[in-house]
């Protein structure tokens, strides 16, 4: 990987206001929202889990989710823009460009599960360090198939219609993958739907040492089917383009 160019594209971003708004503060003023509305702290959802580790852990997979689906769609951009033509023109592989692109996605993601961990520390969330750190890293390593899907995105969409479909993925995501209705509260219907999507399993792992119950190994199994057919599908469509 080129991490002249990773830190090429990391100063682009920093320097994009709308990322800083969207990616990293809006997760936070959700997680205060969503909060207040349940109850505050001092409630549990019905599998043992207070309220406000429950939600905190939602809206930071939240922030690591839409911005790296920003980050992947700004491939369309680029490819109306002529940037892609001009890389080629460079030592700067197509493998080395995905996958600093897809570096690109998880460090922008890492600032939004901070944030919101630490206003969940303020708001009363208690864990040790082991948990703490257990629990980023597992938030943060599930922003891979999020990754992959923007750049899927990237791809496959047009400059124009990019911005809509990021941003109904991110919504579809959020609501059917249980972070705005959790699946403690959630209807019959709705929770079996969610258990398709990486976003309810990748919420669950982080919730694996806190609640029993927690399939694991299904857990795996779905994110690792999302992340292999969505880089299948962004090789092959990265080939096609060149």
């Amino acid at each position: 990987m080129n991490t002249r160019f990773l830190a090429l594209e990391l100063r682009r971003v920093l320097r994009n206001g709308r990322y800083l708004i969207f990616t990293v503060v809006v997760p936070s003023v959700m997680f205060l929202l969503f909060v207040n509305l349940y109850g505050g702290g001092d409630g549990t959802f019905p599998n043992g889990l207070p309220v406000a580790t429950s939600l905190m852990m939602n809206m930071a997979l939240f922030g690591v989710m839409a911005g790296p689906l920003t980050i992947g769609a700004r491939i369309a951009v680029e490819r109306g823009l002529g940037w892609q033509r001009q890389l080629r023109l460079t030592p700067l592989t197509g493998s080395g460009y995905l996958l600093a692109k897809g570096a690109l996605g998880l460090l922008v993601g890492l600032p939004a599960i901070v944030l919101v961990c630490v206003i969940g520390a303020i708001e009363g969330v208690r864990m040790d360090v082991a948990q703490w750190a257990g629990v980023l890293g597992t938030l943060w390593l599930g922003a891979v198939p999020f990754v992959l899907l923007g750049i899927v995105i990237g791809l496959l969409a047009t400059p124009d219609g990019m911005q809509a479909i990021t941003g109904l993925a991110s919504m579809l995501l959020g609501l059917l993958g249980g972070l705005w209705i959790p699946a403690d509260v959630a209807p019959r219907w709705l929770t079996t739907l969610m258990q398709v999507l990486p976003t309810y399993w990748v919420k669950e792992l982080a919730q694996a040492p806190f609640v029993s119950g927690v399939d694991v190994g299904r857990a795996f199994l779905v994110i690792g089917l999302w992340v292999a057919g969505l880089s299948l599908i962004a090789v092959r469509r990265y080939r096609a383009q060149n």
